[in-house]
């Protein structure tokens, strides 16, 4: 089962005809090369994840219309039945009279499944589950940087410090490299330099 993006259709119904036309040819090939796999924006982009995993992406620029294959790898193993197209690593450039044949955008797409498999990439959170995973990551190295600086050294450190700076000649705190501004501070007191 196909499931199809309302976004993706707002954005392709904004695009002049022929964009349109070259940017659906590609999306129905995406879906007969990969069944199943679920439209989503990426990067601004119309996009696919398939399996739960980003798979590829088109979009329409100023002067061209490009495919996104989310990976360097796969426009190199492919670059014999890309031909003349203009590429560089991760995209594949056509134009709306010239648009990549359903059998190319097919050997990408499958390509792409491949490499995925092959990783053994886990997908992607979304949602809650992305925020839930980023919120404990961030705990877990909260954690680890606390267990390796104990608390005592830091506020010793930063005595030290202070020690230092107190110590420290008249002429040495006030011979900073910055002008004097005649600044005004946040809490409104004058700051001269």
């Amino acid at each position: 089962m196909n499931r199809r993006s309302t976004q993706i259709d707002t954005i392709h119904a904004a695009l002049a005809p022929p964009v349109r036309r070259a940017l659906d040819a590609i999306r129905r090939a995406v879906h007969a090369a990969a069944p199943g796999a679920e439209e989503c924006l990426s990067y601004g982009m119309p996009a696919v994840r398939y399996e739960g995993k980003p798979l590829v992406a088109w979009r329409a620029a100023a002067k061209h219309c490009a495919f996104h294959p989310l990976s360097g790898q796969t426009v190199a193993a492919c670059r014999d039945v890309l031909g003349d197209y203009d590429t560089s690593p991760g995209t594949i450039r056509f134009t709306p009279d010239r648009v990549l044949p359903p059998s190319v955008v097919k050997r990408l797409v499958e390509a792409r499944i491949n490499e995925n498999r092959a990783l053994g990439a886990k997908p992607e959170p979304s949602g809650t589950a992305a925020r839930t995973t980023a919120t404990k990551t961030r705990k877990k190295v909260a954690k680890k940087v606390a267990k390796k600086v104990p608390k005592k050294q830091v506020t010793e450190a930063g005595t030290k410090r202070v020690k230092k700076a107190a110590e420290a000649s008249p002429a040495k705190r006030s011979a900073g490299t910055r002008p004097a501004t005649g600044h005004v501070g946040r809490k409104g007191k004058r700051r001269d330099g």
